[in-house]
């Protein structure tokens, strides 16, 4: 049976040691942690000794840094003195992690029952008015673990998911949700989380316009990139880098930041970010009117989607492509029409089957837009309504009074006529 052997500083040169139990080898038992346990350590009058030295298996040997140890003692209701007890836990990868019982010699004077020990340990949970907690052993300093305490049960990948999905309507309180998960991977020394926990910041930072927040995080992200040597990271810090520049009227600086987060897409061979980066060079050239080379990029990124059945993508690129299409009707070339017609039905098909109203509503002004320029005013109008009727569902507010505004237009022409 595996064993685990703790060691310890009592101050100065003395040293004690608890050997226990693999709890996995007594039994598959593992209990739904909630961090109500853990929390109740924090209100216990114990003493603490940050002396954790070693932690030992038969195979192995571990850093003591997310490991801590309760040495216990139950009592009896008549509060006399009962079966003592050690527990070895680790924290990682954002859980609370049972990882040894004993000592040994108590199941040893029970005829080797091993089923005492988790018995005993089944009490501290479900009965912890029972057991007078005398230790805490640990490496990390008190207020760490008392942050885990207060964190025990928030995964830090669903933070960060949880708070993504706040960003629209509490960017405030997404902010503080990817802070804590950032100290939780913080406290688990992963540089790939803090990498994902930091980007999210950026991101939030980026869509309030607070451009040095932005560029301060980007510096942080950087570094995270240089350690962990990930080309897709890299895509991402470049992306965004790519996007302030944007953001802040540097078109061609921004065209040099997405072709190179568009070379690290394709080193790392991720379809999204090739299609995505196509996408962003695009619009760069829309931007500084460079219709053909925007249409050039956006045409790829619709090849390389349509290909792989990527129908988000597609839409989007053909919407993207209708804004060239424009241009070029207003520049006399009438053959755009149909060419923009097409790629707009398509597009609107996709984004309702995929329920993004967003895009409909979006494509639907391209739409009308498009029948304007053919002074198809009537076809125009019946878009331009489509499209504030979609922005009124989405509570898009400044797009319906944009849209209101181009009905109202499309109706004095047709008054006009």
């Amino acid at each position: 049976m595996v064993t685990w052997k703790c060691v310890f500083s009592l101050g100065g040169i003395h040293e004690e040691e608890i050997e226990l139990f693999d709890a996995e080898t007594l039994v598959d038992w593992d209990p739904e942690f909630k961090g109500d346990l853990i929390a109740g350590f924090f209100k216990t009058d114990y003493t603490w000794i940050k002396g954790l030295k070693q932690v030992l298996r038969d195979d192995a040997s571990f850093s003591p840094k997310n490991f801590f140890v309760v040495v216990g003692r139950k009592w009896k209701e008549t509060q006399t003195k009962a079966v003592p007890l050690g527990i070895l836990f680790e924290f990682t990868e954002g859980d609370l992690r049972l990882r040894g019982v004993g000592p040994k010699s108590i199941s040893e004077k029970a005829g080797g029952d091993s089923n005492l020990l988790l018995n005993l340990l089944s009490d501290l949970f479900d009965k912890p008015n029972l057991w007078k907690i005398k230790t805490i052993i640990m490496a990390k300093p008190k207020n760490e673990w008392k942050l885990i305490g207060d964190i025990i049960g928030e995964e830090p990948w669903r933070l960060i998911e949880q708070g993504r999905k706040m960003m629209m309507t509490d960017p405030k309180k997404a902010m503080e949700i990817f802070t804590k998960a950032y100290k939780i991977f913080d406290i688990l020394s992963d540089v790939n989380g803090k990498f994902h926990a930091v980007f999210a910041q950026a991101e939030l930072f980026l869509d309030s316009m607070n451009y040095d927040l932005t560029r301060n995080r980007l510096d942080a992200l950087w570094e995270f990139t240089t350690q962990l040597g990930d080309p897709m990271l890299e895509e991402n810090v470049l992306s965004m880098e790519g996007l302030l520049l944007y953001e802040s009227g540097l078109y061609e600086q921004a065209i040099a930041k997405f072709e190179q987060a568009l070379d690290r897409a394709k080193r790392a061979n991720i379809h999204k970010a090739v299609v995505n980066a196509y996408c962003n060079i695009g619009e760069c050239y829309y931007r500084v009117d460079k219709f053909d080379e925007a249409m050039n990029n956006f045409d790829k990124a619709r090849s390389l989607a349509e290909e792989r059945n990527d129908n988000q993508f597609l839409a989007i690129s053909q919407v993207n492509m209708t804004k060239v299409l424009a241009q070029f009707i207003r520049q006399g070339d009438g053959s755009s029409a149909d060419q923009a017609t097409y790629y707009l039905r398509e597009a609107i098909q996709h984004f309702e089957k995929l329920s993004d109203d967003f895009g409909v509503m979006h494509a639907n002004i391209l739409f009308g837009e498009i029948e304007a320029l053919q002074e198809n005013y009537e076809k125009a109008l019946i878009h331009f309504e489509s499209a504030a009727e979609k922005s009124l569902g989405i509570n898009a507010h400044q797009f319906q009074e944009f849209c209101r505004q181009k009905a109202q237009q499309m109706k004095d022409r047709l008054y006009e006529l």
